[in-house]
């Protein structure tokens, strides 16, 4: 009694073990371990009582033989050569486990008729035969051996039936049992690792019990061995089956170290390790020692904030200290190489440990010609192609801020358009290029003449637009428009061609022709016809007639050169 509440003890412990193991790696095989361990748990419990009466002492004997039986079963299960269907997995688990039950029932309960007994037992054996034949074909040792088994203990199986001995025929089933779990676990690691040869020399020993234990009692009947000898491969499988885990697991974390080594090293991008607080460099590949310029001594004394712009730095760490985010992409940030130059990167990292600290992972792309390239299509979207001065859609954003501006600070703001009188017998007389020339020294001139802050652009073949703000009083607006004339009264000098130019301006202004930019614009634009009309090469500020044709409730139409404007 006081050995088997030792080994329930003992076998608790180790599937309590092999329950905190599959919490953290759970597996199809280890879940059949654990059942078939329980299985183990059982045989013992259920042998602990003392019944008085036969029928008790016979299903307690009965019920312990098949706890052994199922859990024969289950470490069978767990091979990958089961890895079925559940269909076809419920039919191979009957197929095994149901025959030796049936037998096992009967013949302990006192069922004396050979026959019978023979069918069960042939039809053991072939099932397990046909199982053999159907599974095991790819591994000629599994498939061997248990045909070996098969013929061995089948004979053995119906020698001791024809012997009137079916009882302990039970033996027979059980080492074949076991000796095929043996091969099954052998095939499934092929390793001469300390666990998969505990665990296979346990199993062989644990079916060479039965047949060595028949063999003692009729060859040495007065020789005593105590039950718990007979235990001791259960347990030398428990501990094999555990050791083979945790070498699983030391296989699995050298081969995953492995392939993040020959990953970080080979990678074609610079890549970097750093401790997520410190922020510390940890480790360097190659390519970063190559696109950065740094020896890998002087790396790993720097920290990850070494190789940003300083005015971005708080932003970076901040980021990048963060461990809680798995995977993160970020950037474009300036970096800068030892050498002083600088590429823009986007930064992909994510946490690992790495030598017992939290640390990050990062690959370094240089996105510096897609940056460059998004850069100069954003300009393109707004920038005039001739002149590179800002086209409508950049015009109306930056109206929109000097209006906006200048209603919270108070100032006052203006619209100007500008057109160019009679350029088209430019183009006529002296060709589209000479034109072309001569709008872009017109946009050069533009350009020095105002402040930083204002605005002009190109709003169509010969017109441009001024958006002033901060302006103090109405006549600074008028001034700017005189000292624009002045520009244009100077001589364009385009290649051999000595020209003279002018332009008609219209000046509208914020708030006394309107709060919106549409219609200032239009008012300005209004005004800019009358200084046309009125001869050219001057300047008009927006009347009240202007204004009041501006407003978006009112249409205009006016006429020129036979062209409708509206």
């Amino acid at each position: 009694m006081q050995d088997r509440l030792l080994d329930i003890l003992i076998l608790g412990l180790l599937v309590l073990l092999f329950a905190a193991i599959y919490r953290k790696r759970a597996s199809r095989r280890l879940r059949y371990w654990i059942v078939g361990w329980l299985f183990v748990l059982a045989h013992f419990a259920v042998l602990l009582p003392q019944p008085s009466r036969l029928f008790w002492t016979q299903l307690q004997d009965a019920l312990g033989l098949s706890g052994l039986v199922m859990a024969g079963v289950c470490f069978a299960l767990s091979s990958s050569v089961f890895t079925l269907k559940r269909k076809d997995l419920i039919l191979v688990a009957t197929v095994i486990g149901l025959l030796p039950l049936i037998y096992l029932f009967l013949v302990i309960f006192g069922f004396a008729e050979r026959w019978p007994l023979f069918c069960f037992a042939l039809a053991g054996e072939a099932a397990a035969v046909w199982i053999g034949w159907r599974l095991y074909r790819s591994s000629p040792l599994v498939w061997r051996t248990s045909n070996l088994a098969a013929v061995v203990c089948g004979a053995w199986l119906l020698w001791l039936i024809s012997e009137r001995q079916a009882d302990l025929g039970i033996y027979a089933i059980l080492t074949q049992l076991f000796l095929v779990n043996a091969v099954l676990f052998w095939n499934d690691f092929r390793r001469f690792s300390g666990g998969v040869i505990t665990a296979s020399a346990g199993l062989v020993a644990w079916a060479a019990v039965f047949p060595v234990a028949l063999t003692a009692s009729v060859l040495l009947p007065q020789l005593h061995v105590p039950g718990e000898f007979w235990n001791i491969p259960k347990y030398f499988v428990a501990f094999g089956m555990i050791l083979t885990l945790l070498e699983n697991q030391i296989y699995s974390a050298n081969w995953q170290s492995e392939q993040y080594r020959v990953l970080f090293d080979s990678n074609p991008h610079p890549m970097f390790i750093y401790d997520a607080r410190s922020l510390a460099f940890l480790r360097v590949n190659d390519s970063a020692l190559h696109e950065y310029g740094y020896e890998r001594q002087e790396f790993l004394k720097m920290k990850i904030g070494d190789l940003h712009d300083v005015a971005a730095l708080a932003g970076v760490e901040r980021l990048l200290a963060d461990t809680h985010t798995s995977v993160k992409v970020t950037g474009p940030w300036t970096q800068r190489r030892k050498n002083g130059s600088e590429f823009q990167a986007e930064i992909a990292s994510h946490p690992i440990e790495f030598e017992g600290c939290d640390a990050r992972l990062s690959l370094i792309q240089d996105v510096t010609d897609r940056e460059r390239l998004h850069e100069q299509l954003v300009h393109q979207a707004h920038h005039d192609s001739l002149t590179n001065l800002p086209n409508r859609l950049l015009l109306e954003q930056r109206m929109r801020h000097t209006l906006e501006n200048a209603a919270r600070y108070n100032h006052k703001a203006a619209v100007l358009c500008i057109d160019l009188d009679r350029f088209k017998q430019i183009n006529d007389n002296y060709g589209h290029a000479t034109g072309d020339a001569c709008l872009q020294e017109i946009a050069i001139r533009l350009t020095k003449r105002l402040r930083e802050s204002d605005t002009v652009a190109r709003t169509g073949g010969e017109e441009f637009t001024v958006v002033i703000g901060e302006l103090l009083h109405d006549a600074d607006a008028e001034k700017v428009a005189c000292d624009l004339l002045t520009e244009f009264r100077r001589h364009f000098i385009i290649g051999a061609l000595d020209m003279q130019l002018s332009a008609s301006i219209g000046v509208a202004l914020y708030p006394d022709h309107g709060r919106e930019g549409a219609q200032l614009w239009r008012a300005a634009d209004i005004a800019m016809y009358r200084a046309k009309y009125s001869g050219g090469n001057r300047y008009q500020v927006v009347s009240e007639e202007d204004a009041e044709y501006s407003r978006p409730d009112k249409a205009f139409r006016r006429v020129s050169n036979g062209e409708d404007r509206r």
